[in-house]
């Protein structure tokens, strides 16, 4: 029989991806909205969609309809699709457990998976260090922070949202210059927050996969080789590489130790002598999990398999494929021809093989049009995000909240 998956952020790119993933390993999805337009709405793999309140609004109303979805249908498992939805979830897991199989674990688990600092001091623990890291209360501690890191440096809060009334407010990770910057960054964050060393050397690294039971059922590492913003952005271009050795044994040390079960991502850099350090987790789907199922670890059936007892089988995916963002990979041409750095544009122009894309499929090519729908009404009503001139991004950026920006701070 057929088990239908329930999946929340139906807007974002890591949920399509997620969808067309869990469609093709024979799931039938039923994706839920808080936007629109919502591009997984408009996919194929999507065979029910549904609308519910925005918690970063009001969590409680978020959770009441997933409840109310939940038990007018048969859904065997419910995913959550972003950061903000995963803490609603868990805590009102209460209501949501008994209707499906959300798999989390327990509520005090998942508050310290999206805490920054708690995250720097477990990776240390396994050999995965991070760069110097600075808990800062208020402005004069942040100054004095990074006058003794040295600038620039990256501000980042404790966790990426804050409680706000009903809701909740998404914090985003800033990247600071200079002094005069400093103080106008750090009053948009929420206290305590972090001060950390921007490390110019090495090289963006990503690790995904799935943990249960303690082990790891799935794996993938790449390489990322383009992102927007370009100082600290998210993946435009990235590519699987085969896993390093030792990487995979201290990936699982730490998310055993964070006790961590589900879909996860680690934001790392990969250093000329060896070395990995940690800069986030991402302990749920994400943007480029279109990749990971290219290469043959479809992360979302496999969390769903294990989920309901059907002992899928281990995946480490295969080296070779990328994958890329459409519309981060024009504003990072753009930027390269107004900097008139013309070869570094033309290589964003060449044609890659076994590319997945994070919008643009063949076969289901509406996802790609709810996109464009979507920018072109955020930049008629000016409802983009800007970028500061400093860093070179664009002055307008209509960025997805399509999770956090993955700064190189060793996301």
């Amino acid at each position: 029989m057929t088990a239908r998956v329930m999946i929340t952020d139906a807007e974002e790119r890591a949920v399509l991806g997620t969808c067309r993933g869990l469609q093709s390993a024979g799931y039938r999805v039923s994706a839920v909205a808080t936007k629109r337009p919502a591009a997984a709405h408009w996919s194929r793999s999507c065979a029910r969609r549904f609308d519910a309140p925005d918690p970063r609004e009001d969590v409680t109303a978020f959770a009441a309809r997933l409840e109310e979805l939940l038990r007018a249908g048969d859904h065997a498992v419910l995913l959550p699709g972003s950061d903000v939805s995963l803490y609603a979830i868990s805590e009102h897991r209460d209501r949501l457990d008994p209707l499906t199989r959300v798999g989390l674990p327990p509520r005090e688990v998942v508050r310290e998976s999206l805490d920054k600092l708690a995250l720097l001091e477990l990776a240390a623990d396994a050999g995965l260090h991070s760069p110097e890291t600075v808990l800062c209360v208020d402005i004069s501690d942040a100054r004095a922070a990074a006058a003794r890191i040295g600038y620039p440096v990256v501000l980042k809060p404790a966790r990426s949202f804050l409680d706000v009334g009903t809701g909740l407010r998404q914090q985003r990770v800033a990247f600071t210059a200079d002094e005069s910057t400093l103080a106008a960054e750090a009053r948009n964050l929420g206290t305590p927050f972090l001060v950390q060393r921007y490390e110019h050397a090495g090289v963006l690294f990503s690790c995904t996969g799935v943990i249960a039971g303690g082990d790891l059922l799935a794996l993938t590492t790449s390489r990322v080789l383009r992102m927007w913003p370009p100082l600290g952005g998210m993946h435009t271009l990235s590519e699987t590489v085969p896993v390093p050795r030792t990487l995979g044994a201290r990936v699982r040390t730490l998310l055993r130790t964070l006790r961590w079960t589900g879909i996860f991502q680690l934001q790392m850099l990969e250093f000329d002598d060896g070395r990995y350090a940690v800069i986030d987790l991402n302990p749920r789907v994400f943007a480029s999990i279109t990749l990971d199922v290219r290469a043959g670890a479809n992360l979302g059936a496999i969390w769903c398999d294990w989920l309901l007892g059907r002992q899928p089988a281990s995946a480490v995916a295969k080296p070779g494929f990328r994958y890329r963002w459409e519309e981060g990979e024009l504003f990072h041409l753009l930027w390269r021809l107004r900097r008139a750095e013309l070869r570094a544009a033309a290589s964003v122009l060449l044609p890659r093989r076994r590319v997945a894309h994070a919008w643009f499929r063949l076969r289901d090519p509406a996802p790609i049009a709810a996109r464009a729908f979507g920018l072109s009404r955020r930049v008629v009503t000016g409802n983009g995000h800007r970028r500061k001139a400093g860093s070179g991004a664009t002055r307008f950026s209509p960025m997805e909240s399509d999770q956090a920006r993955s700064p190189r701070t060793a996301p």
